[in-house]
This record gives C-alpha cells, structure tokens and sequence, in this order.
C-alpha cells in the first residue's frame, strides 16, 4: 500500500470516528430528557401510591362513619307490639258449650314458654274447672289437680342438688301445656287480632264418686278468633274470644260455638 492509499485509509477511519461520536452524542442528548421523563415519571407513580393508600384509609373513615350514621338512624321496628300481647297472668271465663262453664282463673301465658315467640305465645292454666250443668246435678272437673301432681312429682325435690333444676322445670312446663295449655297467635302487628286455641284433659273423678258413677274424663279442643280491646304493657288488658269448642269424654260429646272474656295482667 503506497502513501496515497494510506492517507486515503485513514481518512475514511477518520470520518467514521467522527460519525459514530456524532450518533452517540446525539443518544445521550435524546437519552437524558427521556430518562428524567422516566425518573419522573416514576417519582410520581410513586407519590400516586402513597396519596391512593391515604384516601383509601381516609375514605375508609369517612365511609365508616357514613355507615354507622346511617344505621344509627333506621329505627328497628318490633314484629309486635307487648303492649297488647295478652301475656302475662290469665284468668278467663267462656260458656264453652250450651251446658259448661270454663273458668280458668289462675293461668300464665308467655312468648318465650314452651314454643313461643314474637309471634306465639303459650301458657298454662294452674287452677281452672268446667262446670257443666245436667239435670242429675252440677259435675265439677278436677284435671289440673292431676297436672298439678303430676308436673310436682317431675320436678322432684328443689334441694336435691343431684337434680337438672332447669331441664325439670322445663320438663314440668311442657306436662302443664299438653294436659291443660292454651296458645295464642298474633295476626296483626300490635297483637291486637290473633288466633287462639286452649286445650285441657277433661276428668271428674271426684264429682263421679260423689254421685255414685263410674269415672268421666275425656278431652276438650277449643279454637277463636281473639281480638284484644285493651291493653296496657304495665297494668295488663282485655279480650273477647268468638271460638268453636269439642268435648269428648267416655259418657259424653259436646260441641257448639261460644263466647269468652278474659283479662291479663302485667308482663314487663
């Protein structure tokens, strides 16, 4: 290779040089506002997330609040009003067929006895007799004497620490509702129109025995419409009953429509 085509060789690397400094030049000067945008851009993705993480707990609070002010002002309203639920003490009379009188005067009714609820409620007559008048005389029952008995003698001895009091005590309560309950639904909001249905194993032994007869017991049904014209949630209310009522017993089979009045006292 002579002179001319050495300097000719080193010209061309020359302008090579040249150009390959000029492209790199011009990358960094595009490179740097592109990686600054970068940068940035991921300083601000940053600041994004910090600022989204602070509303979400802010608007977590603030949403929370939100809620419980709302659910401090919707008003639960009860399925029924107490104050006309006929529970509580019961007494009641009814001409319960064209020659019986049923008076129970001492009986209990609750929503929470037996199978009651909101919308039921059960209970049981401790004292009550039908008094039926035939023209061989006046025939007294006497089955809650034996419901009596018979819900004592389950019980058993209230000192007896050996005894399940309250597994007894509801044992007791379901024997006094099937020989002697009654149960009562409410139809309307405030309880002021149910249905009721009272039930109670029907024995005159004692009144048999004084006139010389063999042993009468049967079964008695009766089902109403109950509509409450008083009541009070502290002092108690009224009722009048329009219902159906069967009596079978071993000698005899009543059946008739008839009315009944009943009070209950205080169940708060």
């Amino acid at each position: 290779m002579n002179d001319e085509e050495r300097c000719m060789a080193g010209y061309h690397r020359m302008k090579l040089f040249s150009l390959f400094f000029m492209l790199m030049f011009a990358v960094c000067v595009f490179a740097q506002p592109s990686a600054q945008n970068l940068q940035d851009s991921l300083d601000a993705d940053s600041l994004s997330k910090i600022s989204l993480v602070l509303d979400v707990d802010t608007n977590g609070v603030v949403d929370t609040n939100k809620v419980e002010h709302i659910d401090a002002g919707i008003e639960e309203i009860p399925i029924a009003e107490r104050e006309f639920f006929p529970s509580g003490f019961v007494m009641e009379i009814a001409y319960a067929a064209p020659t019986v009188i049923q008076v129970p005067f001492l009986g209990m009714r609750d929503k929470s006895a037996v199978w009651g609820n909101e919308f039921v409620a059960t209970g049981y007559a401790v004292v009550s007799v039908d008094v039926e008048f035939r023209s061989g005389g006046v025939r007294v029952s006497d089955e809650f004497l034996w419901a009596f008995i018979l819900s004592v003698s389950i019980s058993g001895n209230p000192n007896d620490p050996t005894i399940n009091r309250e597994k007894r005590d509801r044992i007791s309560e379901w024997v006094e509702y099937i020989l002697i309950g009654n149960t009562y639904w409410a139809l309307s909001q405030n309880a002021k129109i149910g249905l009721f249905e009272s039930h109670h194993f029907v024995d005159y032994l004692f009144s048999s025995a004084a006139y010389s007869e063999f042993w009468e017991f049967g079964w008695s049904q009766a089902v109403g419409l109950r509509y409450v014209y008083s009541g009070n949630a502290k002092d108690g209310g009224a009722y009048i009953d329009l219902g159906a009522h069967a009596r079978i017993t071993n000698k005899h089979f009543l059946f008739g429509v008839f009315v009944q009045l009943g009070i209950f006292g205080g169940h708060k």
